[in-house]
């Protein structure tokens, strides 16, 4: 059997148990995925920019596990550190926002040889999934609520952007992880941050 044959390319859900995080910029997800129709164990590794994403596009699923990372980066990383979903939540949580593209990983057998692991994948790009609209909707609503969504997803990268700086990240990395480092969407996130704290 071809086993890097055999391994999804793309994927709907995932369901995580624990997070590892250490100081690299590497994170690992222990947990589970549905293919095939099946639900099967399977571990992911991504970089925290693509844990941004993924998380942002799950929506309160999303932000329960962000708010709990932060909280763990505030009590200081250990080496690693690792976040118990199970522990914490009663159980795992299945993230269902967004279409992944995944990749085979590596390890090595006992004769230094590098094999695909069957049960690691890479989370290679993140995408919101796309909803089919009504056609019935209005083009003036549609453009209102899509201004609203933008408005909000600004909002939250900036806030992101402070959390960072809060937890003593260096000016340029909590503007990368942010994804805020292109200088426009940095004013527009800071208005519409600013916008928001006026209208609370």
């Amino acid at each position: 059997m071809d086993t890097i044959a055999k391994l999804p390319r793309r994927l709907q859900e995932i369901t995580v148990s624990q997070i590892i995080v250490d100081h690299s910029e590497w994170v690992s997800l222990w947990g589970r995925t549905r293919w095939e129709n099946q639900l099967i164990r399977m571990d992911f590794i991504l970089t925290f920019e693509m844990l941004n994403k993924l998380l942002r596009f799950c929506g309160q699923t999303g932000d329960r596990i962000q708010m709990l990372l932060v909280e763990q980066l505030e009590q200081g990383l250990q080496e690693p550190s690792i976040l118990d979903l199970e522990a914490l939540c009663g159980g795992p949580l299945t993230l269902t926002g967004c279409l992944l593209t995944v990749s085979p990983t590596g390890i090595r057998d006992e004769m230094g040889q590098w094999q695909t692991d069957p049960r690691c994948l890479s989370i290679d790009e993140v995408q919101p999934r796309l909803q089919r609209q009504q056609t019935e909707v209005s083009p003036h609503h549609l453009c209102h609520d899509n201004l609203a969504k933008c408005h909000e997803v600004l909002v939250r990268l900036y806030e992101l952007y402070l959390g960072y700086l809060e937890l003593g990240f260096e000016e340029e990395n909590a503007l990368k992880n942010a994804e805020l480092v292109d200088d426009l969407k940095f004013k527009m996130a800071y208005y519409a941050w600013q916008i928001a704290r006026a209208a609370a």
